[in-house]
């Protein structure tokens, strides 16, 4: 809990620095704020942009509050965010989740939260957020999820059933992305013995246990799509799986993973 803790203040450090403008940041007007569902108010107290050229992307960072006014739990929160220009045309709309997996907001209670990302292709940074909840789930409504543990396999430790029946039944293509200061590079395997050889070695990567290390512009990912056009993803950096928890992320040493790594690597092709 203490390393959550500390994780979470520096985040929100991060976030607030950003919103102060640094780096030629600008702040954004907020509408719809607060927004409530369901006897949950979620309030966007602060919300920043700031324009990138190279590549063509702006950066945001939000912060505010989540207030549960019932008298059960919190164990899951969607809110949403839309994204406007000086003239008020919405050109993005995303959304972010409090999930309250080990500790759901109490009764009466309230959390903090913060964002920061990355959007791509806008012409300009935008000028306004508004916000909203699309859902709010309690205690009972939602079972509780099994972490991965130190032993498991990759494949069997997220509670994907597909990914977990891999060998069984291997899907039709599998996609690693490698993002390098903003510019991407992926490996497609879809038939023969490379999407073979790529099944084996995922299928053999395993969780060491959990790590301290986070890295914030990780935008590394291995996307396996299946027979029926579903698709599972998984988050990696050069060593490590990341997940969200809680708000927080979460993050598991793997072992195998360099295996499958150096023989995607070879393959990788600059994104257009």
């Amino acid at each position: 809990m203490q390393k959550r803790t500390v994780l979470l203040i520096s985040v929100m450090i991060s976030a607030l620095l950003s919103l102060a403008g640094c780096g030629g940041g600008k702040s954004l007007a907020v509408n719809g704020s607060p927004a409530s569902m369901d006897g949950v108010t979620v309030t966007l107290e602060k919300a920043g942009a700031e324009r990138k050229s190279k590549p063509d992307r702006y950066e945001y960072a939000f912060s505010g509050t989540i207030v549960n006014d019932t008298d059960e739990g919190i164990m899951k929160v969607t809110y949403t965010f839309a994204l406007s220009d000086r003239d008020g045309k919405e050109f993005r709309s995303f959304a972010e989740i409090y999930d309250g997996v080990d500790t759901p907001i109490p009764p009466h209670s309230s959390v903090t939260f913060s964002h920061e990302g990355i959007r791509w292709g806008a012409q300009s940074v935008p000028a306004s957020v508004t916000i909203g909840i699309s859902s709010v789930k309690t205690e009972s409504e939602l079972p509780a999820v099994q972490l991965p543990q130190a032993g498991e396999l990759l494949v069997q430790a997220l509670g994907d059933e597909k990914l977990a029946a891999i060998r069984e039944d291997p899907p039709v293509e599998i996609a690693f992305h490698v993002d390098q200061g903003g510019y991407g590079r992926t490996a497609v395997f879809r038939e023969g013995e490379e999407l073979d050889k790529a099944v084996q070695l995922l299928s053999a990567v395993r969780i060491a246990g959990e790590a301290e290390e986070y890295v914030s512009d990780n935008y590394n990912w291995i996307r396996l799509t299946w027979a029926d056009g579903s698709t599972s993803v998984l988050s990696l950096n050069l060593r490590n799986l990341e997940i969200s928890v809680h708000s927080l992320p979460r993050v598991y040493a793997l072992e195998g993973l360099d295996a499958f790594w150096t023989f995607a690597a070879g393959y990788l092709i600059e994104d257009e």
